[in-house]
């Protein structure tokens, strides 16, 4: 999958809303203690908030990364061809 395993996992941590359900059905349902719920709950809303701003930094890695690779093979194919 290369470079861009890491731009979709990054884009996926931040949708924690079903994983708040599942930590609530099982502290419902006491399979979890309380203070495993609070650090779940803490640890969701900490990839909440943070996902996003490490996301925009590892897309815009990907992007320079592959598009100026492609924009220069794209502007020597086109040397290539002015000179044929």
């Amino acid at each position: 999958m290369g470079d861009a395993k890491f731009v979709i996992g990054w884009a996926m941590v931040g949708r924690a809303e079903f994983a708040y359900l599942i930590a609530q059905m099982a502290v419902s349902a006491d399979m979890m203690d309380k203070d495993t719920f609070s650090i779940v709950i803490w640890a969701l809303l900490y990839a909440t908030v943070f996902a996003p701003f490490i996301f925009r930094k590892v897309l815009a890695r990907y992007v320079a990364k592959n598009f100026k690779t492609e924009e220069a093979e794209y502007a020597e194919d086109g040397a290539k061809e002015a000179v044929h």
